[in-house]
């Protein structure tokens, strides 16, 4: 599940305008507020210490001054968010444990904004995480200290996620998105495959080939002039484990757009990009 590599430096300039708003409608979800913010050099995040399992509604604020990036984590066993933070921050190619499985959160979120997911809680230990960060080799805000535990608790429920036109469907190696149109699009994001997944969507800049796309994510350390991705008006949303789901509403554009995956395999290995999860996507009006 690590962020590093390429992924930290592309989810770094992910954390841009585009953000993941508000969504709904459907079965009820029970609501789950989540504060982040940020004092000096402190950063935190504040959640309710326990919630019933089933569908809920995340809604997280950014009260920092920094940009905000909700992770949720669910953990088997008594693992410290130290321990997840150390496998999120490895380096490109470090395995992921059996024991850590990404269960979505909201993605990235500008300072002084509010962005919402719909999608359902199993019951367990989670550690909540706020994997803002300020650069490629920045700390994340979680490793400043905003981060928290939550316990879900009760009986597993499936829950109905609310229906949408649009849809982003994750698998090894590929992507499937159908639906998206210009303005906010409630999207539902699904990982069908069987390893962790997330997507970044980045504007492809004008002129820009296929070849030259090809190129960027081969190369390795920094690029000679403007990359062919402009990732400053990109996007990102939240590692999914394998089956998982849920809804988030998208801003875009009209124009095209590349999808990436920066995540690797559970046993390790090259990030998925490397292994052709890209897809174009064109955003018409």
């Amino acid at each position: 599940m690590s962020r590093s590599h390429r992924g930290g430096t592309l989810l770094a300039l992910a954390a841009s305008s585009l953000a993941l708003v508000a969504c709904g409608g459907g079965e009820k979800a029970a609501p789950l507020s989540i504060t982040a913010s940020q004092s000096g050099k402190d950063f935190s995040v504040e959640a309710p210490k326990s919630i019933p399992a089933g569908l809920v509604k995340i809604t997280f604020k950014n009260d920092g001054k920094k940009p905000a990036d909700l992770q949720l984590v669910r953990v088997d066993g008594d693992h410290s968010p130290k321990e997840v933070l150390k496998v999120i921050q490895s380096e490109e190619g470090a395995p992921t444990p059996p024991w850590l499985h990404g269960a979505g959160g909201t993605g990235f979120t500008p300072p002084g904004k509010t962005t919402t997911s719909t999608q359902v809680l199993e019951p367990g230990r989670y550690q909540v995480l706020d994997l803002g960060g300020q650069g490629e080799d920045a700390p994340t805000n979680a490793s400043k200290g905003a981060v928290t535990s939550l316990a879900v608790t009760g009986a597993k429920k499936k829950g109905e996620l609310p229906s949408t036109d649009a849809k982003i469907t994750m698998k090894e190696y590929s992507f499937k998105a159908e639906g998206l149109k210009p303005g906010p699009n409630k999207v539902t994001i699904e990982n069908s495959g069987k390893e962790l997944h997330h997507i970044v969507a980045a504007p492809i800049r004008p002129g820009a080939t296929p070849a030259d796309i090809q190129k960027f994510i081969k190369e390795e350390g920094e690029s000679k002039g403007p990359p062919p991705l402009d990732f400053e008006k990109g996007t990102n949303t939240p590692v999914l484990d394998a089956g998982q789901k849920q809804v988030l509403q998208l801003d875009l554009k009209p124009g095209k757009y590349e999808l990436l995956c920066f995540i690797s395999d559970r046993k390790g290995g090259p990030p998925h990009v490397a292994k052709g999860q890209v897809a174009q996507v064109e955003v018409k009006k």
